[in-house]
């Protein structure tokens, strides 16, 4: 892509506009950042030390001229469609960051790229997929929609054999080239209506991950995705099924505490008693890491090390401690309903479940039977509080509050030996917090400061699995 001497427009200056800014000036581009926060909220030692560059600062709000007259768009993922169909209405090329820093690749990187998308799960998957290659002897560059962006990769120079990238619906939303050599999409669920129209176009958005691959790429899977049938036309590589229990078609699959993969002519056995993720979303995930791995000829030992000592990330079902006999278990990754649900399915009863946030325009109601199932007492806050409320209110004890440390106050008050109090907000957490992450850390914060108080001292020792 040449860009030299072009007037490029980016679009959102979070981590992804900042890389493609880095990434635009070293090719020569004239950069325009376009940004809807005032200028002072901005960081300004990096907006001074772009400015200096010849960078123009477009702050408060996105102005249509600059990005009519724009030779190309680079979008952040965040940004709205509508902020930019001006950009397309004039017939501006616009673009996201990943296609940005893909065209700059060589062909070589291209061929050793593997791209890990779904609603739920891609984070972790992408990790597996990293460590794995990484106990396998080989230098990995991980990030993506996760980490460090694409564009800071290219802009590194180093040199690895592989590159490991979690990309997410947004990002797909704006490719015309990108084409990993290995792509993984491990689910669809209801995710981001306040986006899409509706599930299908979400689905579509997931499946551009495999647009434009050929023949001789490859497609990992789950078994029974949402719209395969209406888009198997987009998966062009050779595809693998990995599946929770053995079925036709699977070439990888569950069975009786062990990882069954079946791909080069007889079943290779992988024990799972060491592996320390909870629920069988993440044994899932795990099989799609051990597929293309064996796919990319990574020893049976390696994925076996893998299995054995991979520990996962915080706030993703992350266990805190347990104080009094009540364990705290920190999902404030899951921002969205099937995300909580996997967390219910993998965690036993009795349950105190923190529910809320800010809504993303999908239903609660598939959250029902396991609530009944699961859970004592049900505790909502957030802006979303009182949608919750309508549709879960009825089941069990219900407290509807205003914010995360009302929420923990009450699960301090009613927690009994034995139970579980799990934040899983099935919301995003832009009410209150500036990212899932943040809101995580505070509930790590108000539970070590305050369960030793209302509930006893930290139980050492104790592991919840």
């Amino acid at each position: 892509m040449d860009v030299r001497g072009k007037k490029v427009v980016v679009v959102g200056f979070g981590k992804s506009g900042q890389s493609a800014v880095r990434l635009l000036l070293v090719k020569g581009a004239n950069v325009v950042v376009s940004e809807s926060k005032p200028k002072e909220e901005l960081p300004p030692s990096m907006v001074s030390s772009f400015e200096v560059q010849g960078v123009v600062f477009e702050a408060g709000a996105h102005r249509e001229d600059t990005l009519k007259k724009a030779d190309l768009v680079v979008v952040s993922p965040g940004v709205p469609q509508e902020v930019y169909l001006p950009a397309l209405r004039a017939c501006v090329p616009v673009i996201s960051e990943l296609e940005l820093a893909w065209s700059y690749l060589s062909e070589n990187e291209k061929r050793r790229t593997i791209a890990i998308t779904g609603t739920n799960g891609k984070t972790t998957t992408t990790a597996m997929v990293s460590d794995l290659f990484k106990f396998a002897g080989e230098r990995v560059f991980t990030g993506g929609n996760y980490g460090i962006p694409l564009s800071d990769y290219v802009l590194s120079n180093v040199k690895v054999d592989r590159i490991v990238l979690e990309v997410s619906s947004f990002q797909l939303e704006r490719i015309e080239t990108f084409a990993p050599k290995f792509g993984i999409l491990l689910n669809i669920t209801p995710d981001h209506l306040e986006r899409y129209r509706d599930l299908k176009e979400y689905a579509y958005y997931k499946y551009r991950l495999f647009e434009n691959q050929t023949s001789d790429d490859f497609a990992i899977l789950a078994k029974a995705l949402p719209y395969f049938e209406d888009f198997k036309g987009m998966v062009k590589g050779e595809k693998y099924f990995f599946a929770e229990r053995q079925e036709e078609g699977a070439s990888a699959y569950l069975r009786n505490g062990y990882a069954v993969l079946d791909i080069f002519g007889e079943e290779e056995v992988y024990s799972l008693h060491k592996f320390k993720l909870l629920g069988v979303h993440n044994r899932l995930n795990l099989l799609s890491a051990l597929l293309v791995g064996r796919v990319c000829g990574v020893s049976k030992e390696v994925c076996q090390r893998l299995i054995d000592n991979f520990i996962g990330f915080p706030h993703r079902i992350e266990f805190i401690g347990t104080f009094g006999g009540v364990h705290f278990i920190n999902d404030s990754k899951a921002t969205n309903v099937d995300a909580t649900l996997q967390a219910l399915k993998g965690l036993p009863s009795p349950i105190l479940l923190i529910l809320g946030g800010r809504h993303k325009g999908g239903s609660y109601s598939p959250l029902i039977p396991l609530i009944k199932e699961k859970v004592r007492v049900l505790i909502l806050m957030g802006e979303a509080r009182w949608i919750i409320a309508e549709e879960l209110s009825n089941l069990v004890e219900t407290y509807v509050v205003e914010d995360l440390p009302s929420a923990l106050a009450i699960a301090f008050k009613t927690a009994k030996p034995g139970d579980t109090v799990l934040l899983s907000p099935a919301c995003s957490s832009f009410d209150q917090f500036r990212d899932y992450a943040e809101r995580g850390e505070v509930f790590r914060q108000l539970v070590l400061e305050y369960a030793p108080k209302y509930l006893g001292k930290k139980e050492e020792g104790v592991v919840y699995h």
